[in-house]
């Protein structure tokens, strides 16, 4: 009877043995598996993000663009105009009123390059266009026009109609650089609970923010 219950005694801890290793098992799956879905939780909100911030950097562009054909590529206004005031906390304005004459400069200097950080002025520093709609768009646009063309085969160069009168057709080519940031709107203290820019004007650098640079584009006019 002795030598019986022996082995039962030892058969029992090996059990206790097993149980053990099977629940470290089992906890070690659980675990990897939380953190594999907190890891992907993680890359879906940043893919988000990036997606967000993206589609208001292109929306500053096709606000550019608008710009521009607003004042036939020549134009001016006066500095932190309202291109438009939309109503409160909406509103599209152009800071510096006179970037449609500034030109662009080539770098290295006579190469015909364009390059963002080698122009009178860079979207960081000091934005041509700030468009601020509560809920909808926050995004900062730079304006480098390059030159205005004619197009070849355009109404300039045929009658048009019985008077027989042509009309001119041109496209304005421009270099444009817009920076966009989640449009998040807090209410409680109506304005933008994210700042594209801080208090002394510089991009903040608490926030995610998405940059497109439009090279060598062009718009009709």
């Amino acid at each position: 009877m002795a030598h019986t219950q022996l082995n039962n005694s030892s058969e029992n801890g090996f059990v206790l043995v097993l149980a053990l290793f099977m629940l470290s098992i089992c906890s070690t799956i659980g675990v990897a598996a939380l953190l594999t879905s907190t890891t992907e939780m993680d890359i879906a909100g940043n893919d988000k993000i990036h997606k967000e911030t993206f589609y208001q950097a292109e929306a500053g562009y096709l606000v550019g663009a608008e710009i521009i054909k607003d004042k036939d590529a020549y134009g001016a206004w006066e500095d932190n105009e309202k291109f438009a005031h939309l109503a409160a906390q909406r509103s599209i304005s152009i800071i510096d009123g006179e970037f449609l004459f500034e030109g662009r400069k080539d770098y290295p200097e006579g190469s015909g390059v364009w390059n963002k950080d080698h122009q009178l002025d860079t979207v960081e520093s000091s934005p041509d266009i700030e468009i601020r709609i509560e809920g909808q768009f926050n995004v900062d646009v730079d304006v480098d026009k390059i030159a205005v063309r004619h197009l070849s085969g355009s109404g300039a160069e045929f009658a048009a109609g019985s008077e027989g009168m042509g009309v001119s057709m041109h496209r304005v080519i421009f270099n444009m650089d817009c920076i966009g940031t989640l449009p998040a709107w807090n209410r409680s203290d109506n304005r933008f609970a994210r700042t594209l820019r801080q208090a002394d004007g510089t991009l903040n650098p608490a926030i995610p923010i998405a940059e497109i640079i439009v090279g060598y584009g062009f718009i009709p006019r």
